[in-house]
């Protein structure tokens, strides 16, 4: 979606029809997907005692000037956390495409992990939880759904 604030604003509030407004949308949500993404994994890096940055990790080019690091050389760990982020846009190596590997970040991967494993959880062993940790925590988030 190439439009101008002024588009977007229009096709949203303005007399479109049901399909502009939810390609609109659509486009506006994966933007705050990207946008969220980023935040998170800049974030990540920053609090995390890492043994290297985990910010090139789509950087997989034999040709080094041609590649996602040539770009992000000398960017804040925010700007390179976009970079990566919006390239897995892009990124179709792989069963899945790069919206695919967006939600992924969100989301299960099948639908008989649903029951099985709560969104926060990818997160949180994301964040370096261990197992035992997210257990415990996912008694602890049980036990307070009970309270009144």
């Amino acid at each position: 979606m190439e439009n101008t604030l002024h588009d977007i604003t229009f096709k949203l509030f303005g007399e479109s029809d049901q399909d502009t407004r939810l390609k609109v949308l659509i486009t506006l949500v994966v933007d705050l997907f990207m946008e969220v993404e980023a935040l998170r994994e800049s974030l990540i890096e920053l609090t995390e005692d890492r043994k290297g940055s985990q910010l090139d990790t789509y950087d997989d080019s034999e040709y080094p000037d041609e590649s996602i690091s040539s770009i992000s050389r000398g960017k804040s760990i925010y700007q390179k956390a976009y970079l990566n982020t919006a390239y897995l846009t892009h990124n179709s190596i792989g069963p899945s495409g790069g919206l695919d590997k967006l939600l992924a970040e969100f989301y299960p991967s099948s639908s008989s992990q649903i029951r099985q494993t709560w969104r926060e959880c990818l997160f949180l062993e994301r964040l370096g939880f261990s197992e035992e940790e997210i257990t415990k925590y996912k008694k602890l988030a049980e036990l307070a759904e009970t309270l009144t």
